[in-house]
This record gives C-alpha cells, structure tokens and sequence, in this order.
C-alpha cells in the first residue's frame, strides 16, 4: 500500500475507514432499534388481543396459557388465512407495523444520508485540492518551458505524485544546465571570436604594411630581405598565438583527455625547457635546474611539459640579461612539487589577482614579448590533471611558480 505515503491521500483514506466504520456503527444501531420497534408492536398487539379476550369473558390464566404457546397449528393458519392475515399481507395493513417501518425508515435514510453526504463532501475536497495541486504544478512546468527556473514544484511531502514533481524537478534542473551550457557556450564562442580578431589585428596589420613596403621596392634587395624577415616574424607570432587558442578552447570545450603515465621529474623538466635553452643563452640568462633525478609523478607527459615551457617562457619573458632562471622538483607530503623561479623585476600586488586571465599584460611588462596566454593555458593543464598552480611574488624579489601534484600512495 505504498500510495498511503503521500499525506492527503493518507488522511482521505482515513476519513473514507472513519465513514465505513460509521455506516458499520449506524447499521448495528439501527439493527436494535428495529428490534425494539418490532417488540413494540408485538407488544401493543398482544395488549390488544389480551383486552379482547377479557371483553369475551376468557379469565386471565387461560390467556396467559394462550400467549405462552410457542407452536401453531394448521387449524390456526387456515382461521388466520380465511381472515387475510397471511405472509403476503402488506405491512402496511397493520398500524403497529406500519408506524414501526416508517420510524425504522427514517432513521436508515437519515442515517445513510448523513455519512454519505460527509463522505461525498470529504471527497470533493480532495479531488479539488489534488486539482488545484495539479493546476499549479502545470503552471510551473509552462514557466519552465520559457526559461524561468525561479520557482520550484512542492517536494516537502512523500507519495507518488510528490516523487513526480520530483522528477520534474530533476529534468527541469537538467533543461536549465543544457540551457546554461548552450549560454555559456554562445558566449564562450563570442568572446574568442572577439579575442582571435584582437589579437590577430596587429600582426595582420604589420605583415600587410610589410608586403606593401616590399611591393613599392621590389628592387632593393636589402629592404625585401629586412621586411620579409619581419613578416616571418610576424606570421609565427599569428601561429603561436591561434596554436594557443586553439588549445585553449579545447581545455575548456573538455574535449582533451589527459593520460596517465609514470614520468620522472627531471625527464619534464628537460621536455619543457628544451626549445628555450638557446634563447637562455641568447639573451644571457642563467637556466638551471636541481632536483632528485629518481623522482616521478603521474601525468600527461606532453600537457604537462607544455605547462612547465609556459611557465619558463614566461620567466624569460621577464627577466634581464644576468638573471636567473630556477627549475626545482622536491617532494612533500602526498604532492611533488615542481617550481618555476626568477631573480627577474617581480609582479605588482595588482596585478597578481589578474596573471591569470587570458590576454592580461600588466602596465609595466609592455616591453616584454607575449601575449597573454601562456599562464592561462599553464593552469588549465595543470588543475585538469587535478593539480595546484600557485604564485608568489614581491616587486624587485623575483616571481616563484609552483606546480603540486598528487602522488600515488
């Protein structure tokens, strides 16, 4: 009987046991009062044919020994049927019986319309609340069905009907995500689109200025070979940056599932740097690295070197000649941590909420290369692989990037 869950059919049911048992009750009364209706009748004929008999001269002993006999005769059935007084006679012949039937049916039909009407009352009082329920509830699902998730089905009781709107619950939560994601999708897409076109101007703008230049003087070998140099230089730039784009909108589509594998730490560390030794060199920085060469953590090898270059790349980008670049791995409780440090000009505390945002160039770094995407994407890889980016850094002190990462127990 699990529909007794939901509380209003719980108290209709109730009140429709507390109504048979009414009837139950008003049926065993009604049985007694019949019963002493019909004594009463008896009684009132026998007081009759007792006056009779004495107004005939029968003596009392004899009607007492006539109203004790218990078995009749046939003599006596035959003077009762030459009289008319048979079963088949309507009772409504016999005053007595008459006036105790009409008593007994106006308490039977007072007694059954009473109950009947407070059941029928009961019910209707039900079934409107159930409708009024019902009507709200469609109500509810019509405002889901625009958009507007700002009101909620009543869920406080148990019962089917209750679980229902639950599940409507659920699937208008769901129809509200989908909604969401397709909003946040449309303006995901907005802002790159906006973002690409950006950044892709200025380059853009420099190659074509360099091929007109290049046009005008199609005879001074010197000037094509300078402005050819400078269009290479700016076509890699538009590759770097739509390559980081392109990576960026794939982390945050999930569309990019990171392996697992077992890597040592000094392996990434060299994968990282490998392409940015000779620009170290170039530019007269220090790159070095330290650390216990046996340790290993579990990651994407590819992503993760990637994110360890940016993080390099980024101290480059903002040290001076003689600094110092610092590649550290150790271990600690449960993590290895691999950390990224400088000697380089430090970051402002204004600026150390906004490093991570995509396309961020603080103030004072307008000399320095980049352009904005290499610290985003870095933390994206690292906390997709359930990692930890941090930073710490103070004006004139360097800059300090840490990498944690889980390791297996």
């Amino acid at each position: 009987m699990s529909f007794l869950q939901d509380h209003s059919t719980r108290r209709f049911f109730a009140a429709l046991a507390a109504a048979c048992g009414g009837f139950l009750l008003l049926a065993v009364l009604l049985t007694f009062f019949h019963a002493d209706a019909v004594r009463s009748a008896l009684l009132e004929r026998e007081t009759t044919l007792a006056a009779a008999l004495l107004d005939r001269g029968a003596s009392p002993t004899d009607i007492a020994e006539i109203f004790q006999q218990e078995q009749a005769s046939d003599a006596a059935q035959a003077l009762l049927a030459r009289m008319g007084r048979t079963d088949r006679t309507p009772t409504w012949l016999l005053s007595t019986v008459r006036t105790s039937t009409g008593h007994f049916l106006l308490a039977a039909v007072c007694g059954v319309l009473l109950p009947g009407t407070l059941l029928l009352a009961l019910t209707a009082r039900y079934l409107a609340a159930r409708d009024r329920l019902c009507q709200e509830a469609a109500a509810f699902m019509l405002h889901y069905a625009d958009g507007d998730f700002s009101q909620h089905l009543p869920r406080a009781q148990a019962g089917a009907l209750f679980r229902l709107f639950a599940a409507a619950e659920q699937l208008a939560a769901a129809l509200k995500a989908g909604i969401d994601a397709e909003r946040h999708t449309k303006e995901f897409l907005k802002d790159t689109v906006s973002d690409i076109s950006h950044q892709l101007k200025t380059p853009l703008a420099a190659v074509k200025m360099y091929a007109e230049i290049i046009a005008d003087e199609p005879g001074n070998l010197e000037t094509v070979c300078t402005f050819a140099e400078k269009s290479l230089t700016s076509i890699s730039r538009m590759e770097g940056l739509i390559g980081a784009l392109l990576k960026m909108m794939r982390l945050d589509a999930g569309s990019i599932t990171f392996s697992q594998e077992t890597v040592r730490a000094a392996d990434l560390a060299a994968r990282a740097s490998a392409e940015l030794q000779t620009r170290a060199a170039h530019e007269g920085k220090h790159l070095t690295f330290s650390g216990d060469p046996a340790l290993t953590l579990q990651c994407d090898p590819a992503w993760t070197a990637e994110a360890i270059g940016n993080l390099i790349k980024n101290a480059l980008d903002h040290t001076r000649r003689g600094d110092t670049v610092s590649v550290c791995w150790e271990p600690s409780p449960a993590m290895l941590r691999i950390t990224v440090s400088d000697t380089g000009a430090g970051i402002a505390p204004d600026d150390l909420h906004h490093i991570f945002k995509r396309f961020y160039r603080s103030p004072a770094a307008k000399d320095s290369q980049g352009v904005g995407l290499g610290l985003p994407l870095a933390r994206a890889v690292i906390e997709g692989q359930g990692g930890l980016l941090t930073v710490q850094s103070e004006p004139g002190q360097g800059t300090v990037f840490a990498a944690s990462f889980l390791t297996k127990v």
